[in-house]
C-alpha cells in the first residue's frame, strides 16, 4: 500500500490589523539659539515625528542648525509674548501629540524611548513630567513638574506674555521621563540681559493686569536672584496678598512664601523668615524648601531641637523626591543639591549641643553621600570659626586628616587658621607638609616666603622666595617681597635689582618707584631720588609719600622755593587750608608740624615722623614744638 505524506502542520491565515501608533510633533520657539540647539536636537530627534520650529529673529546659524535635522522652520518677529510664540508653534503641529521642549534642554538619553508608551494611554489628555535644572556636568539644582506632552486639536494654549501657562482640561496624569533644563545657568551679560527683558515685560503685565498675582512672583524671584532682597520682598508679598484675597489654588503661592522667607533670611529678619516659611509647610505638609528654609532658621536661632526637626523633615521629603521625581509639584523644589549641607547641619548642632560622638559619626555618614569627602568637615570649620570657636574648628580638621592626611584643602585650612591666629610656626609646618607632595606649587611657596617675613625671618624668606622667581621669573608680588626682604638684611645693591626686574615687567608699578626713590634718598643720591618720586606723581599715586620726599629733596638741593610749591600739594592732600603767607622758612616749619600732627591724628606715624623731620631740616628748634603735639613720641631721624 502506498504510502501518502500528510503534512500535520496547521495552516495559519494572516490577518492584517493596521495598529495606528500615535504621533508626536515636537513643538519649540527659537531665538539664537545655535549653541544648545544640537543639544536638544540630537537628544530627541530619534523620538518624535515631527519637529516645529517657530524662530522670532535669530541673527546667528539657529535657522540653517534647525533645518539639518528636517524640522519644519517657521518665521514670526517678536512680539513681546512668548505664549504668543508657542501658540504659533503649535498651530502648525500635525500629529496627535504635542511635545514641548526649550532650546536649552534635552530629555535623559534612558527615558526618551519612554514617550512612545506613556502616550498609548488614551484616557488622558495631559502628561506632566519632571524637569530638573542643571549645569551640565554638575548635580540638579532644582526639579518641577512641567506640562511637557498634551492631545492636539484640543484648543489648548499658551496664556501669560512672560512665563506662559498652558491652558488645558480634562484629566491628566505625571510619567517619569525626565528633562534636563540648562538655561538658568547664563553668563553675567546674558543674565543682565534676562533680567531687564523679563522684569521689563513683567512690569508691563502688572500695569495691565494689577489683579494678578502671577507677575508679582516673578518679579519678585528675578529680584531675589540679584540679590535685591527689598524690592523682592514688595513683590512677594503683593503676590501673596492677592493669591489669599482672591483664594487662589495654586502652588506658586508656596513658591511666594519661600521667596519671601529667603529674602528676609538674607536680611537677617528672622522672625518674618520664620513667618513665611511656616506658612508654606502649613499650606502643604510635604514642601521641601519651606522645611530647609525652617532648618536654616532653627539654626541661626540655635533652636537646637526644631533644627533637627526641621532638617530630618527635609531629608525625609527629599529622598521621596529623588525615588520618584515624579511626585514633584509644578513649582521648582531649589534645595534638592542640599542634602549634605543639611547633614552637615545636624553635625553641627550635635556638636554645639556637646554630642561629640554624635557629631562626629554623622561626619563620617556624610562623607559617604558627598561629592568631596573634605567639604562637610570644612563646612563645619568653617561654621565654628565663624562662631570664633577655632578650638573645635582645630578638632574637626585634624578628624579629617586621619582619614586623608594628605588632604590640600584641609591642610591649607589648618594651615591659614593657624596664621589667622597668630601661630605662624604651626602654620608653617602645615604648609610644609603640603609642599612635600605639590612641591610645584607657586602660590604655597609664596605663602610660606611671606610666613617668614612676618617672623622677620628674612633670610629664610630670601631663599624660598629665590627659588620661587626662578621658577616664575613674572611673579611681581614675590620678586617685590624679595626686595623687601633684601632691605631687611640691608642688601640695598640686590634689593634694587630685584625692583629693577619688577619695573622691566612693569614700568607704572608705583610701590616699585616709592621703594627705589627712598633707597636713592637714604644713599643721598638726591638727584636719582627725584626721577623715581616725579615718576610716582605722574601716575597720580602715594601722593603724600611722593610729596614728602620731594620736600627733603629740594630742601637738600638747597631749594626752598620748590619746597613751598610741594607743601601747598601736601596741604591740598590732606585737605587743610592752603591760603597761607609764609615769611621765613620757620614759617614753613610749621606748616609741616601742622601736617605731622593731622598725620597723627590719622594713625599715619612713619609719614608724620617724615614730615616732622622736614619741620626740623628746615628750623632745628622746631624740634621743641613737636613732641608736645605728638600724642606719642615718634623719633626723628
Amino acid at each position: 500500500m502506498k504510502k501518502t505524506k500528510i503534512d500535520l502542520k496547521p495552516e495559519f491565515h494572516i490577518q492584517n490589523y493596521d495598529v495606528k501608533q500615535p504621533t508626536i510633533s515636537l513643538c519649540m520657539i527659537v531665538r539664537d539659539e545655535e549653541e544648545s540647539l544640537p543639544t536638544c536636537l540630537d537628544s530627541i530627534k530619534d523620538y518624535v515625528d515631527e519637529i516645529i520650529i517657530v524662530d522670532t529673529g535669530s541673527t546667528d546659524s539657529t535657522v540653517e542648525i534647525a533645518k539639518s535635522y528636517n524640522a519644519k522652520v517657521y518665521h514670526h518677529p517678536w512680539e513681546n509674548s512668548f505664549s504668543k510664540a508657542r501658540n504659533h508653534s503649535l498651530s502648525y503641529a500635525t500629529c496627535d501629540w504635542i511635545l514641548i521642549m526649550d532650546a536649552d534642554e534635552e530629555i535623559e538619553k534612558k527615558d526618551a524611548f519612554k514617550l512612545r508608551d506613556v502616550i498609548k494611554n488614551d484616557d488622558v489628555n495631559l502628561i506632566f513630567m519632571p524637569a530638573f535644572s542643571k549645569e551640565k556636568g554638575c548635580n540638579n539644582s532644582s526639579v518641577y513638574l512641567i506640562e511637557r506632552v498634551f492631545k492636539n486639536h484640543l484648543d489648548f494654549h499658551y496664556d501669560g506674555i512672560v512665563h506662559n501657562a498652558l491652558k488645558y482640561s480634562g484629566p491628566f496624569k505625571t510619567e517619569n521621563v525626565v528633562f534636563y533644563h540648562y538655561g538658568y545657568h547664563l553668563s553675567d551679560e546674558q543674565m543682565e540681559e534676562k533680567y531687564i527683558r523679563t522684569s521689563t515685560l513683567l512690569k508691563e503685565q502688572i500695569e495691565n493686569d494689577p489683579s494678578n498675582p502671577m507677575p508679582h512672583h516673578f518679579l519678585a524671584v528675578a529680584y531675589s536672584v540679584r540679590n535685591m532682597n527689598d524690592e523682592c520682598i514688595n513683590e512677594a508679598l503683593k503676590a501673596i496678598k492677592l493669591f489669599e484675597h482672591n483664594n487662589i489654588k495654586t502652588d506658586v503661592k508656596l513658591l511666594s512664601y519661600y521667596t519671601a522667607s529667603a529674602a528676609f533670611y538674607d536680611k537677617d529678619d528672622l522672625v518674618n523668615a520664620e513667618y513665611y516659611a511656616m506658612k508654606s509647610v502649613t499650606s502643604y505638609q510635604d514642601y521641601l524648601d519651606g522645611y530647609f528654609m525652617l532648618s536654616l532658621i532653627y539654626m541661626r536661632q540655635r533652636e537646637y531641637d526644631k533644627c533637627i526637626k526641621a532638617t530630618n523633615r527635609y531629608l525625609a521629603i527629599l529622598e521621596g523626591i529623588k525615588s520618584n521625581p515624579a511626585s514633584s509639584l509644578r513649582i521648582p523644589y531649589n534645595n534638592i543639591q542640599n542634602h549634605w549641607h543639611a547633614h552637615t547641619r545636624l553635625a553641627i548642632v550635635y556638636f554645639e549641643q556637646n554630642k561629640e560622638r554624635e557629631g562626629i559619626q554623622k561626619l563620617k555618614e556624610i562623607v559617604k553621600i558627598a561629592d568631596d569627602k573634605s567639604d562637610p568637615y570644612l563646612s563645619v570649620v568653617k561654621y565654628f570659626l565663624k562662631q570664633k570657636n577655632s578650638i573645635l574648628a582645630e578638632k574637626v580638621l585634624k578628624l579629617r586628616l586621619k582619614d586623608g592626611p594628605e588632604n590640600k584643602k584641609v591642610l591649607y585650612t589648618i594651615a591659614e587658621l593657624y596664621e589667622e591666629h597668630n601661630k605662624p610656626d604651626e602654620a608653617l609646618n602645615y604648609f610644609k607638609r603640603i609642599l612635600v607632595f605639590c612641591p610645584g606649587d607657586i602660590q604655597l611657596q609664596y605663602r610660606i616666603g611671606l610666613l617668614h617675613m612676618r617672623q622677620g625671618r628674612y633670610s629664610d624668606a630670601i631663599n624660598v622666595l629665590e627659588s620661587l622667581c626662578t621658577k616664575q621669573r613674572d611673579h611681581i608680588d614675590a620678586l617685590y617681597n624679595l626686595g623687601i626682604s633684601y632691605e631687611q638684611i640691608n642688601d640695598i645693591t640686590r634689593a634694587k635689582d630685584t625692583y629693577n626686574k619688577i619695573s622691566d615687567l612693569d614700568s607704572e608699578n608705583a610701590e616699585v618707584l616709592i621703594r627705589l626713590g627712598s633707597l636713592f634718598l637714604n644713599e643721598s643720591y638726591f638727584t636719582k631720588a627725584k626721577e623715581y618720586f616725579l615718576k610716582t606723581i605722574e601716575l597720580d599715586k602715594y601722593l603724600l609719600e611722593a610729596n614728602l620726599a620731594m620736600s627733603k629733596i629740594y630742601l637738600s638741593l638747597d631749594d626752598p622755593e620748590s619746597c613751598v610749591v610741594i607743601c601747598n600739594k601736601i596741604l591740598e592732600c590732606l585737605d587743610l587750608p592752603r591760603t597761607r603767607t609764609i615769611d621765613s622758612l620757620n614759617d614753613l616749619s610749621k606748616l609741616y608740624i601742622e601736617i605731622g600732627t593731622t598725620l597723627l591724628k590719622q594713625k599715619n606715624e612713619t609719614l608724620a615722623a617724615f614730615s616732622f623731620e622736614i619741620a626740623v631740616i628746615l628750623e632745628p628748634d622746631a624740634i621743641k614744638a613737636i613732641q608736645p603735639d605728638a600724642t606719642n613720641p615718634v623719633a626723628i631721624g
